[in-house]
């Protein structure tokens, strides 16, 4: 007999933070796995953040990836929609999981990093998720002023950076 694609989750409760890094205690069975692929453009020493205007804390260009595109196809798109450029996608940095909560849905994300170019078009953050948008010096990044999303693949960066 064939297995099922997908389980039943166990009945447990997970840590999960929301937008504003408030914490819960959630039960898993109410979570969906929501992949979403963010993109460092770098400037010599500085990496291109952007802010979203509900919060403080800085983040990276990129998001959900919809059913129909692929991994690269939603980082182009996201990428295009927060900062107003078209960028190529490189290297393969790092996949990560977190378990968050936006507006009310409970998702275990998988998060993508890559390497992006460049290719055209002028910075131009959107205002609805991206505001506050520039290249920012990679030493000034620290988890004060990242959101939590960001916090170990700024951290592996910093680190080929001493190497």
């Amino acid at each position: 007999m064939a297995e099922k694609l997908f389980n039943e989750p166990p009945d447990k409760k997970v840590t999960t933070y929301d937008l504003f890094d408030n914490k819960y205690e959630k039960e898993l069975k109410y979570f969906k796995f929501r992949p979403s692929a963010y993109g460092i453009l770098r400037d010599g020493d500085k990496v291109l953040c952007k802010r979203h205007p509900a919060i403080e804390k800085l983040d990276l260009p990129g998001g959900g990836i919809e059913l129909d595109e692929t991994i690269t196809e939603g980082l182009i798109r996201e990428f295009k929609e927060e900062t107003g450029l078209t960028v190529t996608v490189g290297k393969l940095l790092s996949v990560e999981d977190t378990y968050f909560t936006y507006n009310g849905e409970d998702a275990h994300g998988i998060l993508i990093f890559y390497e992006v170019n460049k290719v055209s078009g002028e910075l131009t953050p959107n205002g609805e998720d991206s505001v506050d948008l520039k290249f920012r010096d990679l030493d000034s990044l620290t988890q004060e002023n990242l959101h939590r999303s960001c916090w170990n693949i700024f951290t592996q960066i910093k680190l080929r950076k001493s190497a």
